[in-house]
């Protein structure tokens, strides 16, 4: 399954590495090569690994967890490809997953708000 980093994952991405970089340049390269081939090997052949995001229940958004790295997806099997939405560091807190135009933290998901 073919995977595709949104505008919003690529900017998590370069955030992270430019935050490393500061300290330790060849860390900050080994930490954005090492989430991108981790998303792309896994995704691409075992989308439906990740848990589903309880969060969003009944959708395709799944999650994985990688080095400190919550790496939050949706799953378009019928399109045949893997969106990666977020690349976000756990120690950052609650993650605000958006999907393009559509901040999902404000879904009402099972009764509850977000």
């Amino acid at each position: 399954m073919k995977v595709i980093f949104s505008p919003t994952a690529i900017k998590d991405l370069a955030e992270s590495v430019a935050y490393v970089a500061r300290h330790d340049r060849d860390a900050a390269v080994r930490l954005g090569e090492g989430l991108i081939e981790a998303a792309e090997g896994m995704l691409s052949s075992q989308p439906q690994a990740g848990p589903v995001c309880p969060e969003y229940a009944g959708t395709e958004v799944r999650y994985w967890l990688f080095r400190g790295y919550r790496i939050v997806y949706e799953v378009h099997s019928g399109r045949g490809f893997v969106s990666v939405l977020r690349f976000w560091h756990c120690a950052r807190g609650d993650w605000p997953v958006e999907k393009e135009g559509e901040p999902l933290t404000a879904r009402r998901v099972q009764g509850r708000r977000r």
